[in-house]
């Protein structure tokens, strides 16, 4: 359920783009915060689509201070093609072009990156999350949130805490 009004719908712009794999990957933009000098690319869950995570992310966007910007997978939504792990890096491939093509300044930048998993994700096992922090060149110091699975690690309070850190101090200064 939506929980939010005409306006709010007004700030959400959502479009097709097309993957290295010829999937159509749908993606959502969502305008949180007017002159928003952050936004954040949100790889959602896979239990969800982009229509569940809609509301969530016009919450988490205006807590944080930043627009947000996500995708639905290969095989989810109205998303063609079948989840695998293949699809899943075109898919993010294709997100990350959609995004810098669509927002003026993005592609000047190279930003770090913040990587947030749960210890108990009984999905995606924590290693996963730990490997791609050592992989990462740009990673920041990640969250890894003690106790959190899979589909419940935003319920967590040091979730939003971190990102508002992130948002705040890492990002700003990573700029000078």
């Amino acid at each position: 359920d939506f929980q939010y009004g005409q306006r709010e719908l007004d700030t959400i712009e959502v479009f097709v783009t097309k993957s290295a794999r010829a999937n159509r990957i749908a993606c959502m933009y969502v305008r949180c915060v007017p002159g928003a000098r952050y936004t954040v690319l949100f790889s959602h869950g896979n239990a969800v689509d982009l229509g569940q995570m809609c509301s969530f992310y016009v919450g988490l966007g205006t807590r944080i201070g930043c627009n947000i910007f996500s995708y639905d997978y290969s095989g989810y939504g109205i998303s063609s093609g079948r989840p695998s792990e293949k699809n899943l890096y075109a898919d993010i491939d294709a997100a990350w072009q959609a995004l810098r093509t669509s927002i003026e300044k993005v592609s000047k930048i190279t930003s770090p990156v913040l990587i947030i998993h749960g210890t108990e994700d009984e999905v995606i096992d924590f290693s996963h999350g730990l490997a791609l922090y050592e992989r990462c060149p740009k990673a920041v110091e990640p969250l890894w949130v003690e106790g959190a699975g899979h589909n419940d690690i935003e319920l967590y309070s040091q979730y939003l805490e971190r990102l508002r850190r992130f948002i705040s101090q890492e990002l700003p200064s990573q700029r000078a």
